[in-house]
């Protein structure tokens, strides 16, 4: 009976604290240091990733994830840069210059592959291309990257230790030096292709705006 008493008296403290655990929890956060919230410097670069996963009826075939380093990412990666690093406004900006500089002269893009599945060989199972305005462009460079840890955070969990990163670069402008994309240009997409299949990942021009200016 001394139990069931004990118990009782607890079960009603325990209803009574329940309507102020809101209250205690927001005194919580304003009475400990949270800290600043850098969530907000990756919300543009997941809008830019792309997923997909291939199959052959029931067996995965392939899996890719892809972050096109527009200049609304690379501001992004910049300004996490510079936070984590304790640059100054001018310092990033002087920083972003040089990124966007690169955006000038190419179109470049982080790519995730499962172990695998290695990309950038000759003889690699998946081959790329780019296809831009019905017209299909072959990478400059495809290369291994030990990816840094903001790139990591814009791909959120779908960056592990089962992946490998490359970073591949495409010409920007073509034998005339004209930009590759234009004013009229709806959609850029990135085609993964092997001997017996294909995927593609799609950005959408207008749903992305890709030029910054600083």
């Amino acid at each position: 009976m001394r139990f069931t008493a004990v118990s009782y008296v607890y079960t009603v403290m325990l209803l009574m604290l329940l309507p102020g655990c809101g209250k205690l929890i927001d005194w919580g956060k304003e009475s400990i240091p949270q800290g600043e919230n850098i969530e907000k410097f990756k919300e543009v670069p997941q809008k830019h990733v792309r997923s997909v996963t291939v199959y052959d009826q029931f067996t995965k075939h392939g899996h890719f994830d892809a972050l096109w380093l527009t200049d609304s990412v690379r501001q992004s990666y910049s300004n996490l840069y510079g936070l984590l690093r304790g640059k100054n406004e001018e310092q990033k900006n002087a920083f972003l210059r040089r990124q966007l500089e690169e955006n000038n002269h190419f179109i470049s893009f982080y790519v995730l592959s499962v172990y695998e599945l290695p990309l950038g060989d000759q003889n690699s199972e998946w081959q790329l291309f780019l296809k831009i305005n019905d017209q299909m462009y072959a990478p400059i460079e495809i290369k291994y990257v030990d990816l840094n840890m903001e790139y990591q955070s814009f791909f959120g969990k779908k960056y592990n230790r089962f992946k490998l990163a490359y970073f591949i670069k495409f010409d920007g402008r073509n034998i005339n030096d004209k930009p590759l994309i234009t004013p009229e240009t709806e959609k850029v997409q990135l085609y993964f292709r092997s001997i017996v299949k294909e995927a593609t990942l799609t950005w959408n021009i207008p749903e992305l705006p890709t030029k910054i200016q600083v």
